[in-house]
């Protein structure tokens, strides 16, 4: 429950389309969902270090807080 009077509770977290995989997911870094980012790292060393390499450029850019 959300402790924000001015939000409903089905606002909270809605699935984000996944770039790679196109299903919608809750947990998303940068784009991908977590099934995704773990099938990149272990089936996919290139694409994975891209996508890592990418997402180093989101934080410094301040882009991507984590906030």
């Amino acid at each position: 429950m959300c402790d924000d009077p001015g939000v409903a509770d089905d606002e909270i977290a809605q699935p984000v389309p996944c770039a790679r995989c196109k299903n919608g997911a809750l947990l998303n870094m940068a784009g991908h969902c977590s099934d995704c980012i773990a099938d990149m790292g272990l089936n996919h060393r290139e694409e994975h270090a891209t996508w890592r390499a990418e997402l180093a450029e989101l934080v410094k850019s301040g882009e991507l807080t984590g906030a």
